[in-house]
């Protein structure tokens, strides 16, 4: 069964921890893994062969013009062509305190510091103080958030790239947008659509194709909170996820919705951010989890903020194998 269905006997132990590596992206390279994570401009970790996990220079060469001071949160990488890309969130004036638009950079390898590419961002609200984007999120559309965008995700099918994101704020919503073959600009004539809508908070897409169908991965509820959890959807069709989210027509079907990793599943406290490896058969998923700094367990208590100067907790970085048994994705071993 899933994973989250019940209490395990102890929490898995992180395979990076004592640091963070929150909202983990991961690209197989020639030169070993390569993982970005939130962090001022991008941290960067590399892995070559079975050696230990190692900080790199950061990901990017410096911030975007539109941008200003902050963590750069969530960004993805993956390579398109011969070159690699990078995209991020980072903070704007005129959205808030938390305010984000997604921007776009280039590298010739994942090891080299990545170029921020164009003089405004790539997906914002027309409300930030910042040069139009190419894509405006939906202006216009009643009940969205005008507070950012955050957490892209890069899926790519039959040589057609499409950006993921979130957009910020309850309600909230997934949203998947046809970019140009190079991953750089929207595609002509193109706008995003809404994948996914929630009355409280789904983040973090990542979308999976598999011969039983799509697959999209959430984060949901409060990252800051022990109950952040990793779920799925599945779906015949990449632009309609609405029977994932209705009731079964037919209860004896394989479940079109379900939970990979919790804390009742897992002992962990918020495991959440997760990204998707897959490589030929196999499939990885790395995901994060709040510890206390200098141990590998969580802190007391159900809340924990993201004390990225020096407090108590860290977002530990986690990894496990998953299967599709039955068409449910389940947690095979942890490594």
């Amino acid at each position: 069964g899933l994973l989250g269905a019940g209490p395990v006997a102890a929490a898995p132990a992180p395979v990076v921890w004592d640091d963070h590596v929150g909202d983990p992206s991961v690209i197989r390279t020639p030169r070993g893994l390569v993982i970005v994570a939130t962090g001022p401009e991008i941290g960067r970790l590399h892995q070559a062969g079975k050696r230990e996990w190692t900080w790199v220079d950061p990901a990017l060469t410096r911030r975007p013009s539109w941008s200003r001071r902050g963590d750069i949160w969530a960004a993805d990488v993956a390579r398109l062509g011969r070159r690699y890309v990078l995209y991020y969130a980072a903070p704007v004036r005129g959205l808030g305190e938390n305010g984000r638009c997604i921007g776009v950079a280039v590298a010739r390898t994942p090891l080299e510091r990545f170029r921020p590419v164009g003089r405004a961002p790539l997906v914002c609200p027309s409300g930030a103080r910042t040069p139009a984007a190419a894509d405006p999120v939906a202006d216009g559309v009643p009940g969205l958030p005008k507070k950012g965008v955050i957490d892209p995700s890069l899926y790519v099918e039959g040589g057609q790239p499409h950006l993921l994101y979130k957009t910020d704020g309850v309600p909230s919503s997934i949203r998947i947008l046809p970019l140009t073959g190079d991953g750089l600009s929207v595609l002509p004539g193109a706008t995003s659509s809404t994948l996914l809508d929630s009355p409280g908070v789904v983040e973090n897409p990542v979308v999976v194709r598999r011969p039983e169908g799509y697959y999209l991965f959430l984060s949901e509820d409060d990252y800051s909170r022990c109950s952040y959890r990793t779920t799925w959807l599945r779906s015949m069709s990449l632009t309609d996820w609405s029977a994932a989210t209705a009731p079964p027509v037919d209860p004896a079907a394989p479940p079109a919705y379900g939970v990979l990793l919790d804390q009742a599943g897992t002992g962990l406290c918020g495991p959440g951010g997760a990204d998707v490896l897959v490589e030929g058969d196999r499939a990885t998923v790395y995901f994060h989890g709040w510890t206390c700094r200098h141990s590998r367990r969580p802190c007391d208590g159900p809340r924990f903020k993201a004390f990225h100067r020096g407090g108590p907790t860290v977002r530990a970085l986690y990894a496990a194998r998953l299967t599709f048994t039955g068409g449910v994705p389940t947690i095979a071993r942890y490594l």
